[in-house]
């Protein structure tokens, strides 16, 4: 018999629903309770000894599914049986020795390194300023003796420089000036390298003067080397610089020979008739001095001869000669021509 269950006073009957029809909800009191809780354990089956023991249950999974290894034994106690199968890890895939070389390149930049590098550039620019600041504050801070002083320092070296300066372009003058002595020695051995090659016959040459075509019969062979060579002399004393007869350049080591036969040869050149001068000078000054009585041409015009003279603006003399050296000749060292 069940123990008798001490309670508060029973409550008045809840309402029913009876009298609009409806079922209410079924109220449970103790004493309904403990009778079912008899009525429970008398219904609970018997236990046969001979019969086997039963086999424990399949383990339960967890609430999440997840299979914990928890078994009932037959006594009802529980046991862990280890899982037959563990679960291999997980492999990551394969990476490729670039993708993991540039991963490995890849700036990893986290919330504190972002911070590290914004305090580094604010104490940057903060050591910018006090360093600026510094130096504006340098001459303000200075004494009027150490002002002086750096006024004096300054303008000594403003002084040295001005100093370098004068030296450099003093340098630049006479280097200029040394360049234009050079070029005018060059241009002067030039002119006179010109001028002693046309006087010595090595160069052509061309300007104002006379041409003189002295004709005379064949079988005459009145004239002689004589006659051309005065007429050569009354050149040079009339101012003449350049003197061609046929094609013969004459200079100062020239000569005039009677040859065989009448003729004449210069400088081993046989001449033939008419002989025709061209000489480079004034014209008119040429001109004169041949027609001197008892000069050149005079002489030639007595000697069966006849003689045209033709002043002009340009002679051209083509014939030149090769200078040789002197055999017997040098040339006097500076400081001992006395």
């Amino acid at each position: 018999m069940p123990d008798e269950v001490v309670g508060a006073p029973a409550d008045p009957a809840p309402h029913t629903g009876a009298d609009d029809g409806t079922a209410g909800p079924e109220t449970v009191t103790p004493e309904s309770a403990a009778t079912d809780a008899g009525a429970a354990d008398d219904e609970t089956p018997e236990v046969d000894a001979d019969a086997p023991a039963a086999a424990p249950s399949a383990p339960e999974p967890d609430r999440d599914g997840v299979d914990l290894g928890i078994t009932t034994q037959a006594d009802g106690s529980d046991a862990v049986v280890p899982p037959d199968d563990e679960p291999e890890p997980e492999t990551e895939p394969h990476e490729a020795p670039v993708q993991r070389l540039k991963r490995s390149f890849r700036p990893a930049v986290s919330r504190s390194q972002l911070m590290v590098g914004l305090l580094c550039a604010l104490l940057g620019f903060a050591v910018v300023v006090q360093v600026r600041q510094s130096g504006q504050e340098t001459l303000s801070s200075l004494r009027q003796d150490d002002l002086v002083r750096l006024l004096d320092e300054v303008t000594v070296r403003a002084d040295q420089l001005d100093t370098e300066v004068a030296r450099l372009r003093t340098s630049r003058d006479e280097l200029a000036s040394g360049t234009g002595q050079a070029q005018a020695a060059l241009d002067v051995a030039r002119q006179r390298a010109t001028v002693e090659g046309i006087l010595s016959g090595r160069l052509p040459a061309e300007g104002p003067g006379v041409v003189v075509t002295i004709r005379e019969p064949d079988a005459a062979n009145q004239l002689k080397a004589q006659h051309l060579f005065n007429m050569l002399e009354e050149l040079r004393n009339a101012g003449a610089e350049v003197v061609q007869v046929n094609d013969v350049r004459l200079v100062a080591s020239s000569s005039f020979v009677d040859g065989p036969d009448g003729t004449i040869v210069v400088d081993g050149t046989r001449l033939t008739r008419p002989y025709r001068w061209r000489v480079i000078g004034d014209p008119a000054t040429l001109d004169r001095a041949l027609e001197i009585p008892g000069g050149a041409l005079p002489t030639i015009r007595n000697a069966g001869g006849s003689v045209t003279t033709d002043q002009s603006d340009q002679v051209t003399i083509d014939a030149v000669v090769e200078v040789t050296e002197p055999q017997f000749a040098r040339a006097v060292p500076d400081g001992d021509g006395g």
